[in-house]
């Protein structure tokens, strides 16, 4: 945009007009955000947004495919490294976050996006491993299913889960399982058989909301571990589409997102919220889920 600048009079000659034309960007603030170059993250690059942070902790918008620690049943690389590397290299964006090591307060499977905490000081890493241990806090998760005419618009799911001894997948086990509860309210249902659910735990341990999901017959959509059902293809919602990708899924990955996490920190209480990736918004958009 341009403004116009008048010098004042004693910079200007009597009789001469005098007029400055400054340039002043309209550009939005970039986001605050903080880069992966390969191969910290794999082979492609990845610019991650910072959700909220403070003088304990950082809260990033973790996109699917994208691990927060090491877990003996992923083999994707995980965020703690990828962020001690980057620390430990002096990397400016990093170091400005007066940090001076990062670790995960939670484990979230790569499968799901949302929101990745992560403590900045050993400190800060113990109390807020510690309140979420201690079940202090509070987490929303949204999700797609088919429809499921058994299953109740409002319940909770308790079965203890316990892993499996070979798979990479948690089973339900009333004798050696660890105790956990997921409350699950039906948020939207649509003419195609589709159904938005919202989740919401206190703590929750490694696929807690996919597998409560699945013992209750509403696997998340693209789940094949709990037997979810798969993306319906173009053609499937729409048989009159004339287009070339008829036979291509609609949504590739599990349609599970981590929306909000509410928890406390010193005396403070805060809540961070990550917007829906835009597949997963087209995705509901596309079933007829959407608000």
């Amino acid at each position: 945009m341009l403004h116009p600048f008048v010098p004042p009079d004693s910079l200007v000659e009597p009789g001469a007009l005098c007029i400055h034309l400054s340039i002043v960007p309209d550009k939005p603030k970039k986001k605050n955000a903080i880069g992966f170059p390969p191969p910290l993250l794999g082979e492609q690059p990845y610019r991650l947004d910072v959700l909220a942070s403070a003088g304990d902790w950082l809260a990033l918008e973790k996109p699917s495919g994208v691990g927060t620690r090491a877990h003996p049943w992923d083999e994707t690389p995980d965020l703690d490294s990828a962020l001690n590397q980057q620390l430990e290299a002096g990397k400016p964006e990093l170091q400005r976050t007066g940090a001076d090591v990062f670790g995960s307060v939670y484990y979230l499977d790569p499968e799901v996006s949302g929101v990745a905490l992560f403590a900045k000081n050993r400190h800060g890493l113990a109390d807020l491993r510690n309140r979420f241990g201690s079940g202090e806090c509070r987490f929303t998760f949204r999700f797609v299913s088919a429809r499921n005419e058994a299953a109740e618009g409002n319940f909770q799911a308790d079965a203890p889960l316990l892993p499996h001894r070979v798979k990479p997948k948690m089973i339900p086990s009333t004798a050696k399982g660890k105790k956990c509860r997921t409350e699950f309210n039906r948020l939207v249902e649509s003419d195609l058989g589709w159904v938005l659910w919202e989740a919401q735990v206190d703590f929750f341990r490694p696929h807690q909301v996919r597998a409560h999901a699945g013992t209750h017959g509403i696997s998340v959509l693209g789940d094949s571990v709990y037997g979810g059902p798969e993306a319906p293809t173009v053609r499937q919602l729409q048989p009159r589409a004339r287009r070339s990708d008829l036979d291509s899924a609609v949504f590739s990955g599990l349609a599970v997102h981590l929306l909000r996490a509410e928890f406390s920190s010193g005396n403070d209480a805060h809540l961070v919220e990550s917007p829906l990736p835009k597949p997963f918004a087209l995705l509901l958009k596309r079933l007829g889920l959407s608000a």
